[in-house]
This record gives structure tokens, sequence and C-alpha cells, in this order.
């Protein structure tokens, strides 16, 4: 059984989104903030400090450390809409010897003149056994460094957002794309992305699997990491995310779990949910909410759920991770209940 700490959530930050004197309350609810995200240059290998966040990093990290709350940048993320891959970027300077030594050094940098406490990277996900050696590569360049700084950096966390298994499944690979052992020696925590599991009207952060078959859920891809044995338990985070899915019906008066759709009308925040307590849970299976208004259907996380899941990392894994904060409601709802869940 593993001794919680982490308590974790992610604030998405752009130039529309900064990190205002308004959110400040939000730090109470957490023991990590991830200001996120940040990316490499393509030609060098080292970290892009956008100019227009300058000041919100400044400011999102003097909120966290006067609440006595650690600090972390994300680097990298998930693949944009503007159809740029992060993911592209990262592999390019992981397997360059010269562009990764040039990408721990702007780190380090970084760290010193923004005082962040620690560092996320956020490959969403290495394609090849080869993404792999050269993950491996890049975190015990970034730990090697760290170990030789002579000041605090030398205590900095590292941490690293993973695929929801430990083998990340690809069908053109012959050769078994797995995160390596060795990174148990370099990674402080390591957050599993437990969600964007099913392409149906489901739960897309579902416990156990709605239906037979390959749908990934968040029971069985746990399991996966316990059962390797390569990682401590107390690094091992759930992710749980503040945002849903929403569906066009094909008929309303089927609106179960699995119910035939017309549309996929994208991801939603907790937030734009219309009463999203008012809900029904899935308590035996998929330990989600879901609700249906008219021909639309809503598939997501609130209080009831979020409750269950963060029992559920108190007691087997290294914590819970919130993404994001700002799905959250005015009142944040979400944020609240499972801070208080896991002080329960």
């Amino acid at each position: 059984m593993a001794s919680p700490k982490y308590q974790i959530g992610y604030w998405l930050a752009s130039k529309e989104k900064l990190f205002s004197s308004e959110n400040k309350s939000i730090v109470s609810s957490f023991t990590h903030l991830y200001y996120a995200f940040l990316q490499v240059k393509n030609d060098t290998g080292e970290l892009i400090i956008p100019p227009e966040l300058e000041n919100d990093m400044k400011s999102f990290v003097k909120s966290a450390h006067d609440n006595q709350k650690k600090a972390l940048v994300s680097i990298g993320g998930p693949k944009t809409s503007d159809d740029n891959d992060p993911s592209s970027a990262i592999s390019m300077m992981a397997k360059s010897a010269e562009k990764r030594n040039k990408f721990v050094e702007s780190t380090l940098a970084f760290a010193k003149d923004f005082s962040f406490d620690g560092f996320e990277l956020a490959w969403e996900y290495p394609k090849t056994a080869n993404d792999m050696r050269n993950l491996s590569n890049l975190f015990n360049s970034w730990k090697s460094s760290l170990n030789s700084c002579n000041d605090n950096r030398k205590n900095l966390l590292l941490s690293i957002a993973v695929y929801c298994k430990p083998i990340i499944p690809n069908a053109t690979s012959k050769q078994e794309i797995k995160y390596p052992s060795e990174l148990e020696n370099y990674v402080d925590i390591f957050n599993i992305i437990l969600y964007n599991y099913c392409p149906v009207t489901c739960q897309h952060s579902q416990f156990k699997p709605s239906n037979p078959g390959p749908n990934n859920s968040s029971e069985d891809s746990i399991n996966s990491w316990l059962n390797t044995n390569d990682f401590s338990t107390c690094k091992l985070v759930m992710g749980i995310p503040l945002y849903g899915n929403k569906w066009t019906l094909a008929d309303e008066n089927d609106s179960s779990i699995g119910a035939p759709t017309i549309a996929y009308s994208g991801p939603i925040a907790y937030k734009d949910i219309p009463d999203p307590e008012g809900g029904i849970y899935d308590k035996d299976v998929t330990k989600c909410m879901y609700k249906a208004d008219k021909n639309t259907w809503y598939g997501y996380e609130a209080t009831e759920s979020i409750n269950e899941k963060v029992e559920y990392a108190k007691k087997h894994l290294g914590g819970y991770f919130l993404y994001a904060i700002g799905d959250d409601d005015d009142g944040q709802t979400m944020c609240i209940a499972a801070a208080e869940q896991m002080g329960a």
C-alpha cells in the first residue's frame, strides 16, 4: 500500500488564459501545481520560453510558494488543434546527444530564472523502441545534471506523463514499446493518463470496461503498472479529467451507456455541463457520471465519481492529478471534493 502524497493540478496556460489573481485561491487544494505546456525548439532542442508568459509564470510560482506548494512546469503535451504535434520535437531532441544536453542546460537555466521546483516531460507518446531508449537517456542526463548542481537545483523534481499502460500499442512496430524500468532511478512522479479511452457513448475515464472488448479502463491500466514491479507504487499517480465528452444521440429514448449516436460534439468542461451533479452515477462499472438532455448525451466526472477514484488512489497509489484546473466551476467543486476526500 502506498502512502499518498501527491495532489496535483494542471493549469493550462496561454496568452488568452493567464493565471490571474482570481485563480490564486485554487492552489490550496493541491500539493503540486503544473504549469502546462512549454515546448521544445525543433532545431536546437532547447526549451522555448514565451515572452508573453514570463510574468504569468512568475505569478504562478509565487502563488504556489506563498501557500507552501510545489510548482512544476510541464513540457510537451497533447497534439493541438492547429496540427502542431509536440511529441515530434521531443523525439527529435531525445535522439540527439547534443540536443539532449542543450535541452537539459536550458531547463536548468529556466529553473534558476523562474524558481520552479521541477519539470514534467509530457511526451504523448513515444512511438518506437528507440524512442523509449532515448527517453531513458534523456532522463539519465537530466538527473545527472541535477545531481551535479551545487545549489538548490539538485533538489528539483522530475516528473513524466505516461500512457495508461506501461506498454504502448503500435500496430506498425514488431518491437515492444515499453517504458524502461531504469526510469525508476531518475523519475520522482509518474502521472498516468487514465482517460480518452472510448470513441462511443461511454465514459472516457471509465474505471472498469463497460463492454467486453479491447477498451482500456483505469482499473486494468493501473494493475498493469503495478504488476510490472518496475516502479515504486508511491510514485504512480492516477489521472482524473475535469472534462467529459458530448454526443448527439440517435434516439433520445435510448440514453444508456453505449447508446447509438449520430454525432460527436467533442470534449466539454465540467463547468459547461448543465447541472453536472444531477446526472446518473454508474457506480458498479465505469464509476463515472452520465446524463442526457433531450438528444444530447454527456459522459464525465462529478463529485461522486471523483470521491471514489481519489479514495482508490489514496489506498493503492501515490496520489492523483486533475486535468485541468480551468475546467472546474467557479466554486472549484471538483478540486475541493478531491482534496477533502484525500484528507478524509
